[in-house]
């Protein structure tokens, strides 16, 4: 099936985008209609590429606004921890589905998570129509029995994974361990050796807070990105490796990001709501070669899953702490945000060219955000938020027309349901 997009705003000028199947077909002033095709009206809307959420964790939409303004320690042990014991499949499913109609509502089609119970997680994602890389998060706590359980829960997921990947395009399993801090290093090796063995995403919380990188030196020696070249997990996940935070690096741990060609997510409004840090090295990154991509983190530290929010404070914030206006322009951001994206998850979309995949959506330019329309991509990234969003193509596939996204007000209505599964300590 075709999509003729006609009269929309590109790059500031008026073009046509063709779809065909599920990817980018034709872009141009002179390519015409195609008989049959689904035709789209895009007069006084813009098309940008969609959005990829490179780190977050989609079911704790759930948390939204649970246990905030609490140091990390204490928001971790006695508020989400406790009631994470409630977890089921039911949850997971419908928490996710939360999560994919916030994202698509706000233009993102691709995102990678850490969290539990995949199958459900990802037939949620493939119900929602967008993609993602959902990896189960680990730990052994350093414990050698734990770190013998995990291994055996592993090898037993092992061909649930490898059925599914093979089965499916939008949607990929895999595992991941959550930090430095609660996983072991033979436990960090295994899984990189799995990781490898299967293609598959090496995604780990890094360098998050000055803690994690003072707790390293004192027991391991060296800071967080040192011992995982130590390990050789770095040398042997090379660009399938994404490190959510990278906060506290140091001038080396950046050389060595960018030897192994690493992709960094950042996360800046978890970073700034958790009190992590703000001085993120994304020039010193991107000079070093490393793959810089966007993230919101899960609702619960962040609040939301809107990347055009999370682009302007990661803008904003580059400006703010070097004292230079001319950080993080607009067009670098944006780029940040979605094909950089795209390329840490090993996605080919990000970019509205021909023979990408069809992943792109149309902002409203009547929304006040857009008026008056002197730029707008600077519009997008410094004045607006995810409600300009009108329509959101996925793999060649309309998932939000006029914003109305299929059977959110039964997702809305489900969500409040399980959430009071959920939540069942709340501290005084």
């Amino acid at each position: 099936m075709s999509i003729y997009i006609k009269n929309v705003l590109l790059d500031e000028k008026t073009t046509n985008i063709l779809i065909h199947g599920n990817k980018i077909a034709g872009i141009g002033i002179d390519i015409e209609q195609p008989t049959g095709a689904n035709v789209i009206d895009g007069q006084g809307k813009a098309a940008f590429p969609t959005f990829a959420n490179s780190h977050g964790h989609a079911a704790m939409s759930l948390f939204r606004g649970f246990g905030d303004d609490h140091n990390l320690g204490d928001w971790l042990n006695q508020w989400i921890w406790p009631n994470e014991r409630n977890l089921d499949p039911e949850i997971i499913y419908w928490g996710v589905r939360l999560a994919c109609l916030e994202m698509i509502k706000s233009g993102t089609t691709a995102f990678a998570d850490m969290y539990f119970f995949l199958p459900d997680a990802a037939k949620a994602v493939e119900e929602s129509g967008i993609r993602a890389i959902l990896s189960h998060s680990f730990v052994d706590l350093h414990n050698p029995d734990m770190a013998k359980s995990v291994r055996k829960e592993v090898e037993g997921m092992e061909s649930i994974i490898c059925d599914w990947n093979s089965s499916h395009e939008r949607t990929k399993l895999s595992i991941a361990p959550h930090a430095i801090y609660t996983v072991s290093n033979e436990t960090l090796k295994f899984f990189a050796e799995f990781c490898t063995r299967h293609n598959l995403i090496y995604h780990i919380h890094m360098s998050e807070t000055l803690t994690e990188v003072e707790n390293s030196l004192k027991e391991n020696g060296c800071r967080p990105y040192e011992l995982m070249e130590r390990l050789g997990i770095l040398e042997q996940t090379g660009s399938r490796f994404i490190g959510a935070h990278s906060l506290h690096l140091s001038p080396e741990e950046i050389g060595l990001i960018g030897k192994y060609h690493c992709n960094v997510a950042h996360n800046p409004n978890s970073n700034l709501k958790l009190a992590s840090g703000h001085q993120f090295f994304y020039n010193e990154l991107r000079d070093a070669g490393v793959n810089v991509a966007l993230g919101t983190d899960g609702c619960s530290s962040s609040n939301n899953l809107d990347m055009i929010e999370a682009a302007k404070v990661m803008s904003l914030l580059q400006k703010g702490w070097r004292q230079d206006p001319l950080s993080m322009p607009a067009p670098e951001t944006l780029k940040v945000a979605t094909r950089n994206g795209f390329t840490a998850m090993g996605i080919d979309a990000g970019e509205l060219s021909e023979g990408h995949l069809a992943d792109l959506m149309l902002v409203d330019l009547n929304n006040i955000a857009f008026v008056p329309n002197n730029n707008s991509t600077s519009n997008l990234i410094y004045a607006a938020h995810g409600d300009c969003v009108d329509t959101v193509i996925c793999n060649g596939n309309i998932v939000m027309q006029g914003r109305k996204v299929a059977e959110e007000e039964n997702v809305i209505r489900e969500a409040q349901r399980v959430v009071k599964k959920l939540i069942t300590v709340r501290p005084a």
